[in-house]
């Protein structure tokens, strides 16, 4: 259910304060949307950590770039940024994946996947599936994560490897798409309840907007919308799928679905462990200059990897292509 008491933490309100009211995408040039984003993304990040080794590569036809802290040689995190499917680069995540690489003591393989509406789905799956696929070749250990739209292909790589006999040490699941489900009750409430959150008109109805519009985009057919690889939650089991990580923000409309995808899980018998940041929002793992939930998600995120990845390493089969 949705929390009505809408108060978001008071470092997010004081922010939130100096910001102009967001128009839908719809309403927006792809290209302003993505001056947009990136403008954002310099704003919150706070300052880039230093990292051993940062370093462009082919990750099987993808490019990405690669950070290794020093010491970081068997265990990499494949990284895949949010943003709709259509916005966002290497650029925009640069700050989370110097966090993660020096927290984690692994490397971190930011991927630069195709975007909508260049290159709709299932381009952007299938680029993030070669790059780990790469990653398994490279590294002894492997993880997948993402945020939103990355969360979501992240979660859907999780269960190509499943289905492909890959092990994964770990998906970390950051407010993830995980459905197609513009027109159930809880984005209806959210829409209604959330209309006028932090004095910010339209927050509600823009977030509901917004999803419809990216799902539209980037998957104009709506029977692809169905698919595992689109929708996690349209699998047939999640059994057997690498353990998860999932980090959820108490004002995001994202939070009913994705909470329903950690019992789903831990009911088909997978360790799934769930953080939920109260007062916050969408958006807030990647503000690291703003607010101090952001440090302890990436902390957080950064400890389960350190550990997953300290395991004994089992024998796996190399991916399949």
């Amino acid at each position: 259910m949705i929390d009505g008491r809408l108060k978001p933490a008071a470092e997010l309100l004081g922010f939130l304060a100096t910001q102009p009211t967001r128009r839908p995408m719809r309403q927006r040039s792809l290209h302003d949307a993505r001056q947009d984003v990136r403008a954002w993304a310099s704003m919150v990040g706070g300052e880039p950590e230093p990292v051993a080794v940062v370093e462009p590569v082919d990750a099987g036809g993808v490019p990405a770039r690669l950070y290794r802290p020093a010491g970081a040689e068997q265990s990499v995190l494949v990284w895949l940024h949010g943003g709709a499917w259509m916005l966002g680069d290497l650029d925009t995540c640069d700050p989370i994946a110097r966090a993660l690489a020096n927290r984690a003591g692994c490397a971190v393989l930011s991927v630069d996947y195709r975007l909508a509406p260049e290159h709709r789905f299932p381009a952007a799956i299938d680029d993030a599936w070669a790059a780990t696929v790469w990653a398994g070749s490279a590294f002894q250990q492997v993880a997948v994560g993402g945020d939103s739209a990355g969360g979501n292909l992240a979660a859907a790589v999780a269960l190509r490897a499943r289905d492909n006999k890959v092990r994964l040490a770990l998906q970390l699941l950051v407010y993830p798409l995980v459905d197609y489900a513009v027109d159930s009750g809880s984005y209806y409430r959210f829409g209604q309840v959330y209309a006028k959150f932090a004095g910010r008109p339209g927050f509600g109805p823009t977030c509901l907007d917004d999803l419809r519009f990216m799902w539209e985009v980037y998957i104009p057919d709506p029977a692809d919308r169905l698919r595992q690889d689109s929708a996690p939650m349209r699998a047939a089991s999640l059994r057997g799928v690498a353990p998860a990580v999932i980090i959820t923000a108490e004002h995001d409309i994202l939070r009913h679905d994705t909470h329903q995808y950690a019992r789903w899980l831990e009911v088909e018998g997978v360790r799934a462990e769930l953080y939920d940041y109260r007062g916050q929002i969408h958006g807030f793992f990647h503000m690291l200059g703003v607010t101090h939930a952001a440090q302890d998600a990436v902390g957080k995120s950064a400890a389960a990897l350190r550990q997953v990845f300290a395991r004994p390493h089992r024998a796996r089969r190399a991916p399949a292509s």
